[in-house]
């Protein structure tokens, strides 16, 4: 049975230009589903076989999509199999914003390890999926750390300090002046993604190590 936020096999089996859609079949059963092309991480030929997520559905209308933190986050948790299985990670959750090619997931260590250095063998099998660049995430309890790892691939040392508003759910990172913008990401995607990550509001401020 397909629910929505599933993960699910499908064939690709019609192009359907007037609704700007993939038609395509839930391999294993008797269900179409139409995958937007906004909702597509590539461009798709008749015949194709990818994975996408229950996105939406209503009655007997099911919308995929392959640009949504439940298809990031089932993904990973795929190709993360032997790691999950062997209880040494946890994917904890995933995030991307509209209209960008990247996406962030965050990892948890159950064993003590590096979870980022233990799941990067398995994220290049994630190719084979999605053309989108998915940037790990090291977990953490403690918010300051979590809202610092989250805002990589810019660089952790520039982080001068992070201030959290607990009640705000908000929090002001001060960073090295030269690299405000590896922070921000193109048109403020890095900080928007790392955001939605952590579910607080992320302020990137230039701060002179002189200071």
């Amino acid at each position: 049975m397909v629910k929505v936020g599933h993960l699910v096999p499908v064939t690709i089996i019609k192009a359907l230009p007037d609704y700007d859609s993939y038609l395509t079949m839930i391999t294993g059963t008797e269900l179409m589903g139409l995958l937007p092309r906004k909702y597509a991480n590539r461009v798709f030929k008749v015949g194709d076989n990818t994975l996408a997520a229950i996105f939406q559905m209503e009655g007997i209308r099911i919308t995929l999509s392959q640009r949504s933190p439940q298809y990031i986050r089932k993904l990973m948790e795929l190709v993360f199999t032997p790691l999950l299985q062997e209880g040494k990670i946890q994917v904890k959750r995933a995030a991307m914003v509209s209209g960008n090619k990247f996406a962030k997931a965050a990892v948890k260590s159950l064993n003590g390890g590096d979870p980022v250095k233990q799941c990067l063998p398995y994220l290049k099998a994630a190719k084979q999926y999605t053309d989108d660049t998915i940037t790990l995430v090291r977990y953490s309890e403690d918010i300051r750390e979590y809202i610092a790892n989250a805002l990589c691939p810019a660089p952790a040392d520039s982080i001068r300090k992070v201030i959290y508003y607990q009640s705000l759910e908000e929090a002001d990172v001060y960073v090295d002046p030269t690299v405000v913008g590896k922070f921000l990401g193109k048109g403020g995607a890095n900080a928007a993604t790392a955001a939605k990550l952590t579910g607080v509001t992320i302020n990137i401020k230039a701060l002179s190590f002189k200071t």
